[in-house]
């Protein structure tokens, strides 16, 4: 009996797991992500520093490429960007996706994928609490990085994927089955 249980109970587990699996690269809109479809806008608030993942070094809590960030093309993104990192300055661009080997130890404007995707000071960051906005259209299709310009940064896994998709009809997130929780 006691093993019948046991099974029956690992089972459960495993049914559970399988599920959470599953739709854990499912698209889905966090809290952060405001759409307004009408308008073709996304406003994104971006928190670097958002717990303590990857030694605080996340956008909202993701690192290493382990979340997208999907926009259809000709959306305007609108992206609040702040830094809670009481330790170390942050900053935000859009960039190429890098290859390991090509990642850049600092990154600054002329790395920056798409006019005016940047927050102040991208090579050397913004301190906490402070904030900054960046706007820009999602004009041509593609894969880029939102990636931290400040030094080892980006090296240190501060960046996660930006895709900028013609198949899209609205914007949302994947995150990876790997990723350990962010913000949500």
């Amino acid at each position: 009996m006691r093993i019948f249980a046991r099974v029956g109970g690992l089972a459960a587990v495993l049914a559970l797991s399988l599920v959470a699996a599953a739709s854990a690269d499912e698209p889905l809109v966090p809290s952060w992500m405001k759409i307004e479809k009408p308008a073709r806008l996304v406003r994104l608030n971006i928190v670097a520093g958002w717990n303590a993942n990857n030694g605080a070094l996340n956008f909202n809590g993701y690192f290493g490429g382990n979340m997208t960030v999907v926009v259809p093309v000709a959306w305007t993104v609108d992206i609040a960007f702040k830094n809670t990192d009481a330790m170390l300055p942050h900053s935000l661009l859009v960039t190429k996706p890098f290859k390991e080997d090509e990642m850049p130890d600092l990154a600054g404007l002329s790395q920056v994928a798409i006019p005016r995707a940047y927050t102040n000071n991208p090579e050397e960051g913004l301190p906490a609490p402070k904030t900054d906005t960046v706007h820009f259209v999602a004009k041509d299709a593609g894969d880029f990085y939102l990636f931290c310009g400040a030094p080892g940064h980006g090296h240190g896994g501060m960046w996660t994927k930006l895709k900028i998709d013609a198949a899209a009809d609205a914007p949302y997130i994947v995150v990876d089955q790997a990723a350990t929780e962010g913000r949500r």
